[in-house]
């Protein structure tokens, strides 16, 4: 194939079959009704919005049914949310957050801050809610009046950013049991959970008694379509009203779509950044000159615009450009020598799911083709979840395609993930420096000590490449033109489906 321009991948007569099957299905649900105010929205999206009982959240954030104390503004500061305010005592060693008054669960009680703060020693005291580890310093968990305080083991800078939306989900304790799997889902968002489908829908409709802005639509569904060409021929039919969430809309599809009279496109800039996985625990990417030479090989910025268009930013940094007080830029890696080929080919190892959402195919079809020119043949292997993770476990891969979000706007999340020697993401880098680096971000107070450390990690980064960085995402979504109330997403790729924002609901 074409090193630089890939050719357009069509669908074959067995995906335009099932295509069509899956259309007709959802051509027979019931029919968005609207009425001004009173409307009803059906959103297509590329994954399950479903998580289940054995979840942080039991749902995805999305679906605007669960709130948590704070929420990321669009610098990726914390704002307040459930939590009115809040203040840092100790040192850094305490943190208080004053609950918001008037917040009523969906079955109608108050929400004190003795139940939210259960709700949160829930994560705390069952790590598998808490890959991120959030909660690791945390020592004691209280309601003390109307707040909710954190005692913790050392000063912590960015308590706020860590317990931020996905980092801390409100529910009703009497609905999860002592395992912490939930068995009846109650929260406090703006909208509340109707039915839920595994592998199907999200059905939720609008909670009269919510505290903040107002619901937008009466009743909103979210429908799992995972082929990416059945959600937009399911937009063009009418069977649903929008296809929204982060990599919903490929690039290939915007530009053709742009003209349809049919179809408005929207595009936001979101805090996912796209990287390339290298194997480090063996050769040949457990030596950083030839992940230096990869890099020049594969050339980001024609990768970028050849694939994804505007949908896609070459990376400028290891992690969004959105978080205004992190942004140091990305130095170039030393140039390097082609190193010897190996004695084997290269696995790509790509996530099936990814693969509808992204244009990661082509991507690793044109490393494909330009490892092969330089003499060292590759494979690619797409494997559905399960065997993706075990794959990424026994590092049987050498090089992988996968997005990450700056979930808590805060640049420990992301080194504590890939670059920490005990990051859930880690692939085998090791580097002494970075490492305190990494321990004392955690824990500094100052602010320009903090900013320090993190200009000098990015510089490690820039240099060592114990992945690489392609592309920060500018998410496409499209939507019926005419859709009113019109929908937006924000930084967070959250729909907007109340008033205002929850940064605007002060």
């Amino acid at each position: 194939m074409n090193a630089s321009l890939p050719e357009r991948r069509g669908l074959t007569a067995l995906a335009i079959i099932a295509a069509l099957m899956t259309l007709l299905m959802l051509a027979s649900s019931p029919q968005p009704a609207w009425a001004g105010g009173d409307a009803s929205l059906v959103i297509g999206v590329g994954r399950d919005f479903l998580d289940g009982p054995d979840s942080r959240a039991f749902v995805h954030g999305s679906t605007n049914a669960w709130e948590a104390l704070t929420y990321l503004g669009p610098d990726m500061r914390p704002l307040p949310w459930l939590a009115s305010s809040w203040r840092v005592e100790d040192g850094g060693r305490r943190w208080r957050f004053k609950l918001r008054p008037g917040v009523k669960f969906h079955d109608g009680t108050d929400l004190t801050a003795a139940e939210a703060a259960q709700a949160l020693r829930r994560i705390m005291n069952h790590p598998r809610y808490d890959a991120g580890g959030a909660y690791r310093e945390v020592a004691k968990l209280e309601a003390v009046g109307d707040e909710v305080v954190f005692s913790l083991k050392r000063p912590s800078p960015n308590l706020a950013s860590l317990v931020a939306y996905y980092g801390g989900p409100i529910l009703k304790p009497s609905g999860f049991d002592q395992a912490g799997r939930i068995q009846k889902f109650i929260a406090t968002g703006p909208y509340r959970l109707e039915l839920a489908r595994p592998n199907q829908s999200v059905e939720l409709t609008a909670f009269g008694d919510y505290w903040g802005p107002k619901p937008r639509y009466r009743r909103v569904e979210f429908r799992h379509i995972p082929d990416a060409h059945t959600r937009v021929m399911a937009l063009l039919a009418g069977a649903i009203d929008a296809v929204a969430d982060v990599g919903a809309i490929l690039p290939e599809q915007a530009a053709e779509l742009a003209d349809d009279p049919r179809v408005e496109l929207k595009r936001r800039e979101v805090a996912t950044t796209h990287y390339l996985l290298f194997n480090c625990r063996r050769p040949p990417f457990a030596d950083v000159r030839a992940r230096r030479w990869l890099a020049e090989l594969v050339d980001r910025r024609a990768l970028v615009a050849a694939l994804a268009g505007d949908s896609g930013e070459p990376a400028s940094a290891p992690y969004t450009n959105l978080a205004v007080d992190w942004a140091f830029g990305l130095a170039a890696p030393p140039a390097a020598e082609q190193p010897a080929a190996p004695n084997r080919p290269l696995l790509i190892l790509l996530h099936a799911g990814t693969t509808e959402r992204w244009p990661y195919l082509d991507m690793a079809q044109i490393i494909q083709d330009r490892l092969r020119q330089a003499g060292w043949p590759a494979e690619i292997v797409v494997s559905e979840a399960g065997g993706y993770y075990e794959a990424l476990r026994k590092s049987q891969f050498d090089l992988s395609l996968q997005p990450n979000t700056l979930m808590t706007g805060d640049p420990d999340f992301f080194y504590s993930y890939y670059l920490d020697q005990h990051g859930a993401a880690n692939q085998g880098w090791r580097n002494q420096r970075a490492q305190k680096l990494i321990e004392a971000g955690r824990h500094e107070m100052d602010p320009r000590a903090r900013r320090e450390i993190y200009r000098q990690l990015a510089q490690i980064f820039g240099a060592e490449l114990p992945l690489l960085a392609l592309y920060h995402e500018h998410s496409i979504h499209a939507q019926r033109r005419g859709l009113a109330p019109a929908l937006e997403l924000d930084q967070n790729f959250r729909p907007l489906l109340t008033e205002r924002g929850p940064w605007e609901a002060q």
